[in-house]
């Protein structure tokens, strides 16, 4: 289920995604595709913000690296 983030003074996207998923793999552009007009907002953002946080699909495809054999 997705979240709702209200920013502070001085919040940026980046540290949001990492504080929120704890990673940065995918997760700023999908917190951007949920909140049409984010981009748009100049960062630092100001206080009183709602930012939606949606849940990451993790992709199953991914293959592992086999390093030695």
């Amino acid at each position: 289920m997705a979240k709702t983030c209200r920013t502070l003074e001085g919040d940026k996207l980046y540290t949001l995604c990492h504080n929120a998923y704890c990673h940065l793999n995918g997760s700023v552009e999908a917190v951007l595709e949920a909140n049409p007009g984010l981009a748009a907002e100049p960062e630092p953002y100001r206080s009183g913000l709602l930012i939606v946080l949606p849940d990451l699909v993790l992709a199953s495809d991914e293959q592992a690296v086999q390093l030695w054999s």
